[in-house]
């Protein structure tokens, strides 16, 4: 860098130092940013498969049955086939497997206080998890077919169900005559009760009895669930009786940890394939695939599609900001050059020999802080690297200094005796200003146009994130063609006011230039980043509050058996309850001409919408069935009816899509309570609102073991969900930055101009001006950009969501339930304040930070 060069940034080094840590940051966040969003897309698709496993289960009889099982190395030869089949993403995913043979849950004869059911499971796994406290291992000699099946149970289980080595127990499977007769040989306690093998669900009852309702037809038994252990000689066994089926289960469990954003859709791809193979693998029993990875893979990959889209916008709109105030530094250094290169064309320098010590200022502060910005994020390690990064730190970069060049345009009359104002009141736009400006809007709308067409499927297309950023700029151009009408519709107010501090501020806010004017562009995205961000989120907030209405049907819902008045009365009586009304279930029940079964719900549809308004979609009278119980029973009259109930006869008068406790997409249908009230023995579902509820208060209060589903748990559950949580942070940390950056563009130029300002207000302080109307008339100076600026912006972040249509759905959030009402809440317009509050209270505190004698000031002017 040349002398003259050097001389220019020692004496503007304040405002270079400002660009080169504003690029810092920026690089920085464009870095750190989409990097930790990205991690947590992975740990959501991380939590959303974890606890899942992989099975091919098949099941059979006999000698087909024992051929796999004849020996150890048997079963873990077809294990290990399974395994080669696997493709390569499902492979990168599965973990070990565990092969295991087992029968159905069969019926414990003998006197208990309850019934109970036993299973009995080879599993080769458990048996090598345990330690035996007493007895010996089930071992069957080879070959052996009759006598009793030799099991092992847990001590826990034996103790609680009175039984102990030796104990000689008869299974008896549905109506099948012959009973199974085993005996326990041992007892075992696990290694390590912590292992995650146990923490399968059909494992837990290997290591204790575990309460179950099992349903008898008409509602459900409390029953005694337990599994015993047996070797491959049991297995063998079992399979004396040719009728009796084993079911073969290969359990591949998920590693959640090694599913990510990038990876989903090849393993949801996948699992088709490998379905294929399972099913024509010769030399066995048909098998199948059983597994809810790819269900709960499509639900994370919609989820991931609306928050990469939702998101996009966001983080468009941020990386606008973040230009912009980086322009903003760009320009204030170039207004604080005028001077000198106004000198230097006045003597003769062309515009290229301006350019050159402009371009080497700049560049040499913006490359080397775009670069450290960049290595900084990397070193932060915030989540995985983003291609994408780079690219937008060196266009940040670029657009800097090509911008801070191109200004040197300004210049080419200077020196000639030509003097314009720039001033935003009376500058008069060029012919190319206003074909930049109209074609800015164009792209705006043409934009807007483009991703209402596209819709949902818009995705991560770049057009999404750019969105934000061409509507607050097309906003930004109208409002700076308005601004100056503005201020002069305000001129005549002022000016009949008695005080002047009103009337020059006013004055000095029109004066200012097109740079001075950036703050203006910024804070309006700002504001729009921020209200698009407070809109959604509160909606997305209250979608989900209206989900939990719609899942549960109240504050909570229990599913009890047959319910009289004594225990509604106590229901009641629970603290906290504020009402219960009780609904008839009864299932499998068909219309005279289609056997499809489908589940009627008896409830009182009016007393219902008194009890629970909030519950959406639902009307208070007529009969109502779902859309797969209209394919059955059309929209005529028709007879309902199963055994066990009186065939009652309807006529449908509407299609719902969802009732609270009946499964989206079942075939349900809603009729008046009165109609099935005198039915016996059906279980019923009992919704309750109220505050502050105990479900075991109110299960207890049914006549214990029934499940109750409360609706802050099920509430708290979506909320918790992580992909929801990476959403509500982005868009936290995309308001918060977004308010930064629009506060550091206010404070620039602030500071860039107080010298300037501190001058002026000398000579007016010389006029009779005190301090109180300096910092007064500081307010009045900056009020006029920040209402304008943060007033339109805000207005359009509320008006986005809107504007944008149906790229902003958060239905895979909010169980399918379109968010329409998009409102800021309190803390949100708390948070706009407090923004306006700060940038008033930066202007003071400049004001008095500069404050200066004004006898110091006019001797240095003069000299």
């Amino acid at each position: 860098m040349s002398s003259p060069a050097l001389r220019l940034a020692r004496a503007h080094w304040a405002p270079l130092v400002a660009l080169a840590v504003l690029t810092l940051l920026s690089a920085l966040f464009a870095v750190a940013v989409p990097a930790r969003t990205a991690a947590g897309y992975d740990r959501a698709g991380a939590a959303a498969v974890r606890g899942t496993d992989l099975r091919v289960v098949g099941t059979a009889a006999g000698p087909e049955a024992a051929r796999p099982i004849s020996s150890g190395a048997a079963l873990e030869t077809v294990t290990v086939d399974w395994q080669t089949l696997l493709p390569p993403s499902l492979r990168d995913v599965a973990g070990e497997p565990e092969g295991s043979v087992g029968t159905a849950r069969m019926d414990v004869l003998g006197n208990a206080p309850r019934p109970r059911k036993l299973s009995l499971s080879h599993d080769p796994g458990a048996l090598k998890r345990i330690r035996l406290v007493a007895g010996g291992i089930p071992y069957a000699e080879p070959g052996r077919l009759s006598g009793d099946v030799p099991i092992i149970v847990s001590k826990t289980y034996a103790t609680a169900m009175g039984y102990k080595v030796g104990t000689r127990l008869a299974l008896t499977e549905g109506s099948r005559p012959r009973a199974v007769q085993v005996r326990i040989t041992g007892l075992y306690e696990p290694l390590n009760t912590a292992d995650r093998y146990w923490q399968w669900g059909p494992r837990w009852s290997m290591l204790r009895p575990v309460p179950t309702l099992v349903s008898n037809g008409k509602e459900g038994v409390l029953t005694d669930v337990g599994t015993a252990l047996m070797g491959a000689g049991g297995s063998v066994m079992l399979t004396r009786d040719p009728a009796r089926q084993l079911t073969f289960t290969w359990r591949f469990p998920i590693r959640a940890d090694n599913v990510d954003a990038e990876h989903a859709a090849a393993i949801t791809a996948d699992l088709d394939p490998f379905r294929a193979a399972v099913q024509g693998r010769p030399g066995l029993f048909p098998c199948k695939v059983e597994t809810a990875l790819d269900t709960r893979l499509k639900g994370y990959t919609a989820r991931l599609h609306t928050a990469r889209t939702v998101l996009g916008l966001a983080l468009g709109g941020l990386a606008a900001v973040a230009a912009g105030v980086l322009l903003l530094a760009a320009g204030l250094i170039g207004e604080r050059l005028r001077p000198v290169l106004a000198t230097m064309r006045a003597r003769g320098a062309s515009l290229r020999q301006l350019a050159a010590p402009v371009f080497g200022l700049t560049a040499a502060a913006v490359v080397p802080s775009a670069g450290l910005g960049y290595a900084a994020g990397r070193l932060l390690d915030a989540g995985p690297p983003q291609p994408g990064s780079a690219y937008a730190v060196a266009a940040l970069a670029l657009t800097v200094v090509t911008v801070a060049t191109a200004l040197v345009w300004r210049e080419r009359d200077a020196g000639l005796g030509v003097q314009k104002r720039d001033d935003i009141g009376s500058a008069r736009p060029s012919r190319w200003r206003l074909v930049l400006d109209g074609l800015l809007v164009a792209l705006a709308v043409i934009g807007v146009v483009l991703l209402r067409r596209r819709g949902h499927a818009a995705g991560t297309d770049p057009l999404v994130a750019a969105v934000p950023a061409l509507l607050g700029a097309a906003v930004g151009v109208l409002v700076l063609r308005v601004y100056p009408y503005l201020m002069r519709a305000a001129g005549p107010v002022t000016r009949r006011r008695r005080g002047a501090v009103a009337f020059l501020g006013l004055a000095r806010a029109a004066r200012q230039n097109i740079v001075g004017a950036l703050p203006l562009a910024v804070l309006l995205l700002a504001a729009a980043i921020a209200g698009f961000t407070a809109t959604v989120d509160t909606g997305l907030r209250d979608g989900q509050v209206r989900a939990s209405y719609a899942a549960v049907g109240g504050d909570a819902r229990l599913a009890a058996g047959p319910v009289d008045e004594a225990a509604l009365r106590r229901i009641r009586a629970v603290p906290g309850v504020t009402g219960v009304l009780p609904a008839r279930i009864v299932e499998t029940v068909s219309t005279a001409t289609d056997p499809a079964p489908m589940t009627l719900v008896g409830v009182d549809l009016h007393a219902y919408r008194k009890l629970a308004p909030s519950v959406p979609d639902i009307p208070d009278s007529g009969v109502l069935m779902s859309p797969l119980a209209a394919e059955t029973m059309g929209h005529g009259e028709v007879t309902l009816s199963r055994p066990g109930l009186t065939p009652i006869r309807v006529k449908p008068t509407r299609t719902i899509e969802r009732f609270p406790g009946q499964e989206t997409g079942s075939a349900f249908v809603v009729v008046p309570y009165k109609l099935i009230a005198a039915e016996k023995g059906f279980p019923s579902q009992v919704f309750v609102t109220g505050h502050d509820l105990d479900a075991r208060k109110l299960s207890a209060a049914a006549g214990g073991g029934r499940r109750v589903e409360l609706r802050r748990d099920v509430l708290r559950g979506m909320a918790s969900d992580d992909m929801v949580t990476v959403v509500h942070d982005t868009f936290r940390n995309d308001a918060v930055l977004g308010g930064a950056f629009g506060l550091l563009a206010v404070l620039l130029v602030l500071v860039v101009g107080a010298r300037a300002r501190a001058r002026t207000i000398a000579h007016l302080r010389t006029l009779g001006l005190s301090r109180r109307q300096s910092r007064a008339l500081a307010l009045v100076e900056i009020a006029p950009v920040l209402l304008c600026a943060v007033g339109a912006g805000w207005v359009l972040g509320l008006l986005l969501p809107e504007i944008t249509g149906p790229v902003v759905d958060l239905r895979p959030y909010t169980g399918g339930y379109a968010v329409t009402a998009h409102v800021p809440d309190l803390p949100a317009l708390l948070g706009l304040a407090g923004a306006l509050l700060l940038a008033a209270a930066a202007a003071v505190a400049v004001d008095r930070v500069f404050d200066t004698d004004p006898g110091t000031v006019l001797r240095t002017g003069d000299s």
